[in-house]
């Protein structure tokens, strides 16, 4: 026998949907989310989208005010900083336990995604990418047994996604240094370097900050778009 599933509430549905779109870069950071507008496009009322903004603002995806409304997430480095290092530590501890664990699913799942990623950067797809990357971290978190770890990284790591996605899509991170690095990271796994495979992830992770603060000091460098006389 079984486990009887429970069925998603419309909240829960209607929560996914939006995370979907956020991560995926269909709803861009600092955007405004209508809980009419988003109503309309699930054919729901407003209020499971209210409660679903709700619960994604205690994962980091949305910022809600009382006065202003909704918005997608607008993270600032502190804030991308701190999130790196807890993804890190989070996949090395799971990286280590899949690698004694579980080896032949770790390596399965990572080839898997690799395979996804090289066929996605030869058609120039950022979205199809973004997605083989998101598989290739969780085939990590899936392999390393950890019920507990899994819950916490499916909690928490959706910001970090959904600014990866953004640095790919709109700051122009370089796709071909990322794919190099899940290959490496993929080789080191599979010949069991397990120090090595740690010391990779832990870089590869560290470089979406440096993406990040790069972005910004480019930002600030832009200079100031002039308005024309009428």
């Amino acid at each position: 026998m079984k486990p009887i599933e429970q069925p998603k509430s419309l909240m829960e549905a209607t929560a996914e949907q939006i995370r979907d779109a956020i991560v995926s870069g269909e709803l861009p950071l600092g955007s405004k989310l209508s809980e009419q507008r988003l109503a309309d496009i699930f054919g729901v009322s407003r209020s499971p989208v209210r409660d679903a903004l709700a619960a994604l603002q205690t994962e980091g995806l949305v910022n809600i005010s009382a006065k202003r409304g909704s918005f997608v997430f607008t993270p600032d480095l502190k804030e991308v900083d701190d999130l790196c290092e807890y993804r890190a530590v989070l996949e090395a501890a799971a990286l280590r336990m899949a690698l004694a664990r579980n080896p032949e699913a770790l390596i399965a799942g990572l080839s898997k995604s690799v395979t996804d990623m090289q066929a996605a950067l030869e058609k120039q797809d950022v979205r199809r990418y973004t997605r083989g990357d998101l598989q290739f971290h969780k085939a990590i978190i899936d392999a390393c047994g950890n019920r507990s770890i899994a819950q916490a990284y499916e909690r928490t790591i959706s910001p970090v996604m959904a600014l990866r996605t953004h640095l790919f899509t709109i700051m122009n991170a370089t796709l071909d240094r990322s794919l190099e690095e899940h290959a490496a990271l993929l080789e080191a796994c599979r010949v069991g370097k397990t120090e090595e495979a740690m010391r990779l992830l832990e870089e590869h992770v560290g470089h979406l900050v440096d993406a990040f603060r790069t972005a910004l000091a480019e930002q600030e460098a832009e200079p100031p778009r002039r308005t024309a006389r009428r």
